[in-house]
């Protein structure tokens, strides 16, 4: 008996090419015998550990085929790519999905990359416990097969996605897993996941078929903040990966090898210290103030002397609307660069902010004397002229501000075109302050009271274009700025 054992175990960690009976898929038109349609010499040193049972099934033990990559060391551990079956086997023993040559040639594929891929086999009458026994398995026993049970990942296809889904994007999801890539499934229903990575590919020929949903997933990405890699597989057919022998489908392969790996293997330990100048970057450039204050008051500590620190502190503190300490703040960086053009930006927005018109339209200009080109400096410098009654001045700054491109909107593009509309007035132009008028309407600005009763406006009011300007704000309702 202890011999026929030793003998078993032999057989079954023989490479997977010496396997007796082991095949290429023949010329079949039976799906079933085609396998992917990428390979990689090192596919040949592949392991295969066969038939491992993993739970108890109602005809008897439901099992896994292991494939181990070339030269695993005993009692290493590698991350592992489990072959989701969440359509169950057949009533005969031998109607197997993992013995499907597309489910025993992806897993060796990928233990060819140095991961161990997983096929399983699974009662149809009880999926999701098949689905669940596969982890339960691999997160007590899976070191005994060569697997890291914190570092696994899922391929699930087709008809299989809607049950991976259910397992992965429930409440109760198995610990462990760090990555799934989804190919040619349905749009999953469940709310997305911020803490596991999916690579969602969609087959050219399914796109129309999958309705709706396809179109709104990547407004569901973003609203859930989920970290979702949506691939298009443009010419791709369904399971384009067992059928479509060329390389435009073995780069989408590639993509995918490539995302589990990146979620799976070990990351190079980094031998610099964490960079706190990197990390203030980073934050502002995620449009993160609160978390830029923070940082940069601890900074502006240490370096006190550096003006670009200052700047940039006071503008987060702006934006958090702590407006004492950002006033604070710019004067330091002022007093140590009097000449930085962003500080001088900057500090000129704030004053006109504080309604400080003069000093805020004399610190814009100098900002873009050193170089500041942009349609909101110009747009608030018009805004400080128009109040300080420099109207000619106004008039060519909110040009400028056009020519420079004001981004479209209400509260953008059509207050701009309405002050400028004011700025003409006032200068007589009332041709231009018409069609400068008529462009606010189209924007979407249609305050009725401030048409009527604005000063600015009132030398256009006995003239019949603006009777139309009225008839116009009466049939257009205000759009979102």
């Amino acid at each position: 008996m202890n011999a026929l054992r030793a003998g078993l175990t032999i057989l079954a960690f023989l490479p997977f090419g010496s396997l007796a009976g082991q095949q290429a898929a023949p010329d079949s038109l039976n799906p079933t015998a085609w396998g992917v349609v990428y390979d990689v010499p090192a596919t040949r040193r592949v392991v295969l550990r066969g038939d491992v049972p993993y739970l108890r099934g109602a005809r008897g033990d439901l099992t896994l085929d292991v494939y181990l990559p070339p030269g695993l060391r005993a009692g290493e551990r590698r991350g592992a790519v489990v072959f989701i079956n969440a359509v169950g086997d057949g009533p005969d023993s031998t109607e197997r999905v993992k013995d499907w040559a597309i489910y025993s040639s992806w897993p060796r594929l990928v233990a060819a990359h140095g991961l161990v891929g997983i096929s399983m086999d699974a009662d149809r009458g009880r999926i999701q416990e098949s689905l669940r026994g596969v982890f339960r398995y691999l997160a007590t026993r899976g070191g005994e097969v060569g697997v890291d049970a914190a570092r696994l990942a899922v391929y699930a296809a087709s008809a299989n996605v809607s049950g991976a889904a259910a397992l992965l994007l429930g409440d109760s999801a198995p610990a462990g897993v760090k990555a799934a890539a989804f190919f040619y499934g349905g749009v999953p229903e469940q709310a997305l996941r911020r803490d596991l990575p999916v690579l969602f590919i969609v087959a050219e020929s399914d796109a129309a078929r999958m309705g709706p949903a396809l179109g709104t997933l990547w407004q569901r990405v973003t609203e859930a903040r989920a970290p979702w890699t949506l691939l298009y597989g443009s010419d791709m057919p369904h399971a384009f990966d067992a059928f479509t022998d060329s390389d435009a489908s073995r780069r989408i392969l590639q993509q995918a090898i490539g995302f589990w790996r990146s979620h799976l293997e070990p990351m190079p330990l980094r031998r610099e210290r964490p960079s706190e100048a990197r990390a203030i970057v980073a934050s502002l450039y995620g449009n993160d103030p609160a978390r830029s204050a923070e940082l940069l008051a601890r900074w502006t500590t240490g370096h006190p002397r550096d003006a670009e620190a200052w700047r940039q502190y006071a503008r987060v503190l702006v934006a958090v609307q702590r407006f004492g300490a950002a006033d604070s703040a710019y004067a330091r960086a002022y007093a140590l660069d009097s000449t930085h053009a962003g500080v001088l930006s900057g500090m000129g927005q704030m004053r006109i902010g504080q309604e400080r018109w003069e000093e805020g339209a004399t610190l814009l200009q100098r900002a873009i004397a050193g170089g500041v080109e942009h349609s909101l400096i110009y747009g608030q410098l018009g805004w400080a002229q128009l109040h300080l009654g420099r109207n000619e001045d106004a008039a060519r700054s909110y040009e400028r501000a056009f020519e420079l491109g004001i981004p479209p909107g209400r509260s953008t593009r059509g207050v701009a075109w309405y002050n400028l509309a004011c700025a003409y007035a006032r200068l007589g132009r009332l041709d231009r302050a018409f069609e400068a008028l008529g462009r606010a309407v189209d924007e979407g600005v249609n305050d009725r009271a401030a048409f009527e009763q604005d000063g600015d406006l009132a030398p256009l009011r006995a003239d019949p274009r603006f009777a139309q300007i009225r008839q116009r704000l009466q049939a257009a309702p205000a759009r979102a700025g």
